[in-house]
């Protein structure tokens, strides 16, 4: 089942090179008013169940002989999450990113893994159907033949929460009010409350269409998916019909809310082996994922880091705004400061005297809601020029080791040197052990003396292990991130020292699971760059970051995982996607925000440096001077982001 779904991904070099980081892509805007179904892919046999994780991408169950849980990539890309071997039907995700299962076949239901480990929680079930997880941290899920639901805690205690639904099947989960609501095979829809004891009929669907995968919006409009129907049915918070979305072919069975604002509906359809998309007149209900709560600080999200565009000077310190909202009577209390609630919203001010300081909100009846803010205290213009991709230049000193007496006879080595003798400029290259006829053990160490003399303007790194697959590490377990890392590592500080090391780096395709990027971050990495591209409403570029996690990236220079101790930085533009005459414009129009014009992250990847590739840019040299010249004429200082607090080092 591996290929079966994966598309034409393809796996040349050029799959996934100019997005690879994305710039901040921007997507193809849709017309205000565009109701109708788009198709987003196709060769999905027996589609079933539709889930959307917290990076808003969406997975589906494939019911066929060879039952298994798909993830959709792109238009024409997806992967292979678990191969289950039986007829998996309903999936959800938790906020963490674990996938739950219900599988039809092997009557049980399992855990999924971001990077593919199965786990069984329940088995020995007559036909689970319907699997939801509900903000109190249990999963729902309904069996069907023995027309039960049951309530599974996260200790594995299974309790029977319903036997007065006949044959459930769909479920879904009202995450703010509360409440179950199951679909069974009488086309009724039923309304639980999460302690099972109130059970009374939301709805009644007398037109043509098995009731199949559900979805709620944010005003509490319930999205039935019609299996034989055609369409997905709207109704309201009162169960009452409000609207009809028809798509293409009548086997509609899945049905989620995803995308980086939540507001385009994903459904499958099985006639067709398809899913489609949806622009929703509103955006999903609160996810799991999703800050909430009466009392929430919403303005510094945690891990926000501010500089001198954030706020006003303070003695010691630096003055900044906190706002938040209170659903509690009476005032909160800001870091021991009584500040007024009106309309639910209060703000106020702190001043932060530390690199990283808390912000506590309390209320008199005991909610509290707290984040961490990182100052940039020391911070002032400056950029880095980082370069991806590499390994064919590595190659090219390797072969002519006999015959080159310098490391900068190789032509791409000369160009950074250039730039480095001409404007100072100090470059990352981001490395891969790996490409045809050549891997870093073949590297000599003849020119060691010269990496070092050179590492006050050098860094090389790991990228990943070779250029194919894409997205190698979407899906890889801890060990194998281990493994790659300390491979390339090894090999560096062999043939150039470990002064050429950095703790800093861009993961190919900037696509890692959170087990994975928590192993690196255990081998010392701390900042990890790219994370910023959607394209048809999928994540192209973002690591393991949630849609709330992206918002946050997303418009500032920086932020950090404070679950993590992981900084992200998102590249501001990608070079070669843009022409001499426009890197300029480009980098005017990202500076004329104050929250993006502090850090300039640069990148250019390496192969468009080479005639002999197939999108050989010409100009190579001139896009790069470009971007050096303007970034030097307007004050930048060239930096390393591992010195000082990414690369703030009080300026001299």
């Amino acid at each position: 089942m591996r290929n079966a779904f994966a598309g034409a991904a393809g796996t040349a070099l050029v799959c996934s090179i100019w997005l690879c980081y994305g710039g901040r892509v921007p997507q193809q805007p849709e017309p205000a008013g565009e109701r109708s179904a788009v198709l987003l892919h196709r060769g999905l046999p027996a589609v079933q169940g539709l889930a959307v994780n917290p990076q808003g991408s969406p997975f589906v169950s494939i019911a066929g002989a060879a039952g298994g849980i798909v993830r959709i990539l792109t238009r024409d890309a997806s992967r292979t999450l678990a191969e289950t071997a039986g007829q998996p039907a309903g999936l959800a995700f938790d906020a963490s990113g674990d996938l739950y299962v219900a599988d039809r076949q092997l009557k049980c239901v399992f855990q999924v893994k971001p990077w593919g480990a199965m786990k069984i929680l329940v088995e020995n079930l007559a036909s689970p159907e319907g699997v939801a997880v509900g903000p109190d941290g249990n999963i729902y899920l309904t069996d069907s033949e023995a027309s039960r639901i049951y309530r599974l805690t996260p200790g594995g205690d299974l309790a029977t929460l319903s036997t007065e639904v006949a044959r459930p099947k769909g479920i879904v989960i009202s995450n703010d009010r509360g409440q179950i609501l199951v679909s069974d095979s009488g086309n009724r829809i039923w309304r639980l409350s999460l302690d099972g004891k109130e059970n009374t009929q939301f709805a009644a669907l007398t037109d043509p269409g098995q009731a199949a995968g559900m979805a709620i919006d944010e005003h509490g409009n319930l999205y039935v998916a019609r299996d034989g129907g055609g369409k997905v049915s709207v109704l309201s918070p009162e169960g009452k019909p409000v609207d009809s979305i028809p798509i293409p072919g009548p086997r509609v069975t899945g049905v989620a809310f995803g995308g980086y604002e939540m507001d385009r509906l994903f459904v499958s359809e099985a006639q067709a082996g398809a899913l489609y998309k949806v622009r929703a007149a509103r955006r999903a209900q609160r996810m799991l994922w999703e800050p909430g709560g009466p009392l929430r600080i919403t303005w510094p999200a945690d891990g926000t880091i501010v500089n001198r565009h954030d706020g006003e000077k303070a003695e010691g310190g630096l003055r900044i705004a906190v706002r938040g909202t209170s659903r509690g009577a009476g005032d909160v209390r800001v870091n021991g400061r009584a500040v007024a609630v009106k309309d639910g919203r209060f703000e106020t001010s702190v001043v932060l005297r530390e690199r990283e300081s808390k912000v506590l909100a309390e209320t008199p009846g005991g909610q509290r809601d707290a984040v961490s803010v990182l100052w940039d205290r020391d911070s002032f213009p400056r950029y880095r020029f980082s370069t991806d991709d590499n390994i064919w230049f590595l190659r090219d000193i390797a072969r002519n080791a006999n015959r080159y007496k310098s490391i900068f006879e190789n032509p791409y080595m000369a160009l950074w040197r250039d730039m480095h003798q001409k404007y100072g400029t100090k470059v990352h290259f981001n490395i891969y052990y790996e490409t045809a006829g050549f891997n870093l053990s073949q590297m000599p160490d003849k020119f060691r003396s010269e990496w070092q003399r050179n590492a006050d303007w050098i860094r090389l790194t790991f990228h990943a292990r070779a250029n194919d697959p894409a997205r190698p590490y979407l899906q890889a377990s801890p060990e194998q991130m281990r493994e790659d890392y300390r491979l390339v590592n090894r090999e560096i500080e062999r043939f150039a020292g470990k002064q050429l090391l950095s703790p800093v780096t861009t993961i190919h395709w900037a696509a890692a699971n959170r087990a994975a990027a928590k192993a690196l971050r255990k081998e010392g990495v701390r900042v990890l760059l790219g994370a910023d591209a959607f394209r048809d409403d999928l994540l192209y570029v973002g690591y393991y970051l949630s849609i709330p996690q992206l918002h946050r990236v997303l418009g500032r220079d920086y932020w950090k995982d404070t679950d993590e101790d992981i900084l992200f930085l998102h590249h501001d533009i990608v070079i070669n996607h843009f022409p001499p005459d426009k890197v300029a414009a480009e980098l005017e129009r990202i500076a004329s925000d104050p929250h993006e014009s502090e850090v300039m992250e640069l990148i250019i990847h390496e192969q468009y440096f080479y005639p002999e590739y197939r999108a050989y840019e010409p100009d190579y040299r001139q896009r790069v001077e470009q971007a050096i010249e303007w970034v030097t004429h307007r004050g930048y200082k060239p930096v390393f982001f591992a010195d000082g607090f990414l690369g703030a080092s009080p300026p001299r």
